[in-house]
């Protein structure tokens, strides 16, 4: 099975904390030159941790069961390994994930080469044939020089010569990957698969 490497913003909706943005630019600025400890920089950019347990998942992360039974899925983020593995087994979304990589894992952030292919290798692959994807422009430009990105959730525009595909959202990668389409009006299992 081919693995995809998911960016957590897909799977949770960390529009409500304004200070992630904030926290993303720093850990994108710091992407190619150093590693720091995640939880170091965010203590001066996240005055409340406690804000990050409370994020909720966009509703179609259900279908992340979908996909796991089409391909191994592997959550990254750069936030700290602990707090994404609660996040996920707080919505028990986390059966349907092989593992979660953080940066902590691989002394790198996202986007950096390090960082990918320290993930490549925990998913047991190479970049040529490993899919990403997220919502983060600024993670799928750099991406996309090392493997297949899938943007989602996200309309700036791109040059059509930019190899990026674009989904609306988890459903659609879900539908793209099944031999028949998922009926969504039927529940949460596998039943949907019509």
């Amino acid at each position: 099975m081919i693995a995809y490497l998911v960016d957590l913003d897909v799977v949770f909706d960390f529009s409500t904390i304004k200070e992630m943005a904030e926290l993303r630019k720093v850990t994108v600025s710091l992407s190619g030159v150093r590693y720091y400890p995640i939880e170091k920089l965010m203590k001066p950019i996240l005055k409340d941790h406690d804000l990050l347990k409370e994020v909720e998942p966009f509703p179609d992360s259900l279908y992340l069961e979908d996909l796991s039974y089409r391909t191994r899925l592997f959550l990254v983020t750069d936030l700290p390994k602990l707090l994404a593995k609660t996040l996920l087994m707080k919505h028990n979304l986390d059966v349907f994930v092989q593992d979660v990589i953080s940066s902590e894992d691989a002394n790198a952030y996202l986007p950096s080469r390090q960082f990918f292919d320290f993930s490549a290798k925990r998913a047991n692959t190479v970049l040529g044939v490993t899919n990403f994807v997220t919502s983060n422009l600024e993670y799928a430009l750099p991406a996309s020089l090392m493997m297949r990105v899938t943007l989602v959730r996200n309309d700036t525009y791109l040059p059509p010569d930019i190899n990026i595909l674009r989904k609306r959202d988890l459903i659609s990668i879900a539908e793209s990957l099944a031999q028949h389409k998922v009926d969504s009006t039927m529940g949460d299992s596998a039943l949907r698969c019509t």
